[in-house]
């Protein structure tokens, strides 16, 4: 009994530390905190430059940032408020969303985020995700009213500090973001952390000798 409280109590030390290197490198990933003022319809339209949206600064042109209670048949795919790059007008010029973290050279990481679309306002509609000189652009699907599509890349950091930016690319009325993250994937020339391995190296071989122990 002792040896498998042990061995339980090392497994859950080693997955805790796994989970740990998988943390959101970003501020407000879903746009929830910042100086929200409804300026009618559960809206805030922030103009390019604006901070105040919690960790993020709006680019290039107004974004609206919708809550819960909006008119348009559209809600969040993560927590309560998500954001329209149109600003809900038609066409472009589209706001984007930048942030910058703090990365290791070399390391690679994955940059995910949820897409929305809507027949109801114009499909399709894309976004360009970009950080650290990789770049790519992703499309909606054309059909329901309140689809969130999940989106990932990956890039390579070239310094410590990294810009990580959301961009409408195209759409009519509505280019929706939500849930934005950024993950560490691996360091450069590097296994998982050593104790880590260690732990799960130990749970492993006392899971072995348990099952030796009941045939």
């Amino acid at each position: 009994m002792r040896f498998r409280t042990m061995r339980a109590v090392l497994l859950s030390s080693a997955l805790a530390a796994a989970a740990s290197a998988q943390a959101n490198l970003l501020t407000n990933p879903s746009f929830e905190s910042g100086a929200f003022v409804n300026e009618g319809n559960d809206t805030m339209s922030p103009p390019a430059g604006s901070t105040v949206i919690t960790g993020w600064t709006v680019v290039t042109d107004t974004t609206a940032w919708i809550g819960p209670a909006n008119p348009f048949n559209l809600t969040a795919n993560d927590g309560s408020f998500f954001l329209d790059l149109t600003n809900y007008q038609l066409g472009a010029p589209f706001a984007g969303m930048s942030q910058s973290i703090s990365t290791t050279p070399g390391a690679t990481y994955s940059l995910s985020f949820d897409l929305g679309s809507s027949t109801q306002w114009g499909v399709p509609d894309s976004l360009t995700a970009s950080a650290a000189g990789t770049s790519q652009t992703f499309t909606s699907p054309t059909t329901g009213i309140n689809i969130w599509t999940h989106e990932e890349m990956q890039f390579v950091a070239s310094s410590a500090t990294t810009t990580v930016l959301l961009q409408g690319a195209s759409g009519i009325n509505y280019i929706g973001l939500d849930n934005a993250d950024v993950e560490l994937i691996s360091l450069p020339g590097q296994l998982p952390e050593p104790s880590t391995l260690f732990l799960l190296g130990i749970g492993l071989t006392g899971a072995a000798l348990a099952r030796r122990r009941t045939q």
